[in-house]
């Protein structure tokens, strides 16, 4: 399917667009898969306790931890010396706005960081593995824990033997935030954007395929009129074999003079279309008055002259062309003011109508006729320059005369 200038453009603007909406969708893409590999650590310090047991300055932060002893005992050992066991239970809050995952977390021993470390020794744990390194505990949460959704929290404990009962405030929590593609405003002016371009592409696809439709209809339905005219001229100009033809040169002479006046397409084509009907009424005149070779008596010459007005009438009704009469019936008025059959003078006859009068002199003169032969081109040259303001408009004989002499006809 070829395209024309217009639909190559639209095209390429769409193209543009759906690269430029990809690339501002791959980029949200990439900086979402960026966020979500980004470690982040954070270090809680627990110094003041609420009642709930969450560190009064811990709350303030987006996600934090706290490890309550909730219960303990003394019991002795195998040597018969006193130790102190309890049990822990921490929660680990989210209040970032964003799910954790792949989290775990490094609990220091009191004095842990650079003191002398307080010894202990994990007995049981839930909710996760622990491992113990003198200094510190490692946990790790169990699969089933491992996201911890925002606005939500995570459970574990443990029960550890120590020389003393331990109190936990320092950790060490590291993880990874969970964001969602559709959380970026980036992603949604990407995702409506080429929503929006899809229906535009769609819309465009659609109406184009209805405008090359009706172009298609359009150009069809105009190969028909002009054949039809084409057969209807053929048969005005088979009533006089010395005219064969006349019709589709002055059609051809029309649209020469009228693209060199600077007239569109349009205009172009229907002054054609003028051109092979302007002689329509020639049908309803006797043949033999048409093809006499003598001189005409005046009732003959006023028969002859009726055929602008047969004309007329016959496309009177030929509303799908409109105007397309007044080929037909002016093309004989003269500039001066002395044709028929109405007598209009200059301006007054149609644009059209004064373009055909000079195309049909015109052809009158270079063709053979049955009570003349073909003039001479210098001859032709000398009747188009002496009857310009008169016979002709002369602007329009003008174009004629160079088209002439230039040999374009």
């Amino acid at each position: 399917m070829k395209l024309d200038k217009a639909e190559k453009r639209a095209l390429a603007i769409f193209s543009i667009l759906f690269v430029f909406l990809l690339i501002l969708l791959g980029y949200t893409i990439i900086r979402w898969k960026i966020d979500n590999t980004q470690e982040f650590v954070t270090e809680v310090t627990l110094q003041d306790r609420s009642e709930d047991g969450a560190g009064a300055n811990n709350q303030k932060k987006s996600e934090f931890v706290t490890i309550e002893k909730t219960k303990s005992w003394i019991s002795q050992d195998e040597d018969g010396r006193s130790i102190v066991g309890a049990e822990y239970d921490g929660t680990v809050y989210n209040n970032s706005g964003k799910n954790i995952v792949d989290w775990s977390m490094t609990i220091y021993m009191p004095n842990g960081k650079g003191g002398k470390v307080n010894s202990g020794i994990i007995d049981s744990s839930w909710n996760g593995e622990y491992t113990n390194n003198g200094d510190s505990i490692t946990f790790i949460p169990e699969e089933y824990l491992i996201p911890v959704y925002k606005d939500d929290c995570r459970t574990f404990g443990f029960v550890m033997y120590s020389d003393k009962g331990l109190d936990f405030t320092d950790f060490e929590f590291r993880g990874y935030y969970q964001s969602n593609l559709w959380e970026y405003k980036e992603f949604w002016i990407a995702v409506g954007s080429l929503a929006i371009w899809f229906v535009w592409v769609t819309a465009w696809g659609i109406l184009n395929i209805r405008a090359r439709k009706l172009r298609r209809q359009k150009e069809h339905d105009e190969k028909i009129i002009e054949e039809t005219m084409q057969v209807f001229a053929n048969f005005i100009d088979a009533k006089d074999e010395y005219t064969k033809g006349h019709s589709t040169r002055v059609s051809f002479y029309s649209q020469k003079i009228a693209k060199r006046m600077g007239m569109n397409d349009e205009e172009i084509k229907m002054i054609g279309y003028m051109g092979l009907m302007h002689d329509c009424g020639k049908i309803a005149i006797p043949d033999e008055v048409l093809n006499k070779k003598g001189m005409l008596t005046e009732d003959e010459r006023k028969l002859i002259e009726e055929h602008t007005i047969r004309g007329g009438q016959m496309l009177e009704n030929f509303t799908s062309l409109p105007g397309i009469r007044d080929g037909a019936l002016y093309h004989h008025e003269r500039y001066d003011g002395k044709g028929y059959p109405q007598g209009l003078i200059g301006k007054e006859i149609p644009l059209y109508a004064r373009i055909i009068n000079v195309a049909d002199a015109f052809d009158a003169m270079n063709s053979d006729r049955c009570y003349r032969n073909r003039l001479p081109k210098a001859k032709i040259l000398s009747e188009l320059r002496t009857n310009a303001g008169t016979q002709f408009d002369p602007e329009i004989v003008e174009y004629m005369i160079a088209m002439y002499q230039e040999g374009k006809i």
